[in-house]
């Protein structure tokens, strides 16, 4: 299975946040979208106010934003991967 994100790149041309605080927004905002994404069917997701692309695009901000670590990105590969299906 290939790699989903473009890890570390910065599509914006912005400095990216690094600090702690940065890194705990990150985490907590992960979390979230995970937390969201299984409790709803793909169907669910697809008729909802908030479609895939919604999820996608804030996935690809944090990536953009925030100094990840390996473990994150893992987790947003995961997550972008369940979004494709």
């Amino acid at each position: 299975m290939g790699t989903v994100s473009e890890r570390g790149l910065d599509g914006g041309g912005q400095p990216r946040k690094s600090d702690a605080w940065s890194s705990q927004v990150a985490h907590s905002d992960i979390l979230h979208i995970k937390s969201v994404i299984q409790r709803l069917s793909a169907e669910d997701l697809n008729e909802s106010r908030l479609p895939p692309a919604y999820w996608r695009k804030r996935l690809q901000e944090i990536m953009q934003s925030h100094q990840l670590s390996k473990s994150q990105f893992d987790e947003i590969d995961r997550l972008l991967a369940t979004l494709k299906e």
